[in-house]
């Protein structure tokens, strides 16, 4: 009894540990993925895609905390909000027990027909309760170029 005991002990929080890295891992993994759903889509259709932080189908939520959902949707006046008639990509409903925030107050993306990501580069950061140590960020680049940080990650308010 002892020995299971000890092993229960010293296992559960290997378990949790493994649980918060798969929960990051599959969240930056779907925003990564939408991203270049986003990309690939502007530039195959040789038009203007949106994606921002929503949470519903149908409007931005116009702040840059995306762990409430986002979606990707082609804008087609170019006026970074989904109207009637613009197609809806995808939407991605909220992540639990994540924090999501871009950088620079960023509360959407587009990418032109061209690949490129207008605006300043971005930071999407990835945080949950364990802190900045344990983060995880992506990159969006003016040219498009989406990537994983690889910096480490300092301590936030957004990301403690």
């Amino acid at each position: 009894m002892a020995i299971v005991a000890i092993l229960l002990a010293t296992a559960i929080p290997t378990f949790k540990n493994y649980g918060w890295n798969l929960r990051m891992k599959t969240a930056i993994d779907s925003l990564q993925m939408d991203l270049n759903l986003a990309r690939s889509r502007a530039i195959s259709h040789n038009t203007q895609t949106v994606i921002c932080p929503a949470t519903d189908k149908t409007n931005c939520s116009g702040y840059s905390e995306w762990q409430n959902g986002w979606m990707v949707f082609t804008d087609l006046n170019g006026d970074h909000n989904r109207q009637k008639g613009e197609p809806l990509l995808k939407y991605t409903d909220a992540v639990a027990f994540l924090t999501i925030s871009s950088s620079r107050s960023r509360s959407y993306l587009r990418f032109f027909p061209n690949g490129t990501a207008p605006g300043s580069n971005i930071t999407i950061l990835f945080c949950d309760r364990r802190g900045a140590e344990k983060a995880g960020n992506i990159v969006v680049s003016n040219s498009g170029r989406i990537r994983l940080g690889t910096k480490p990650i300092k301590a936030s308010k957004n990301c403690p």
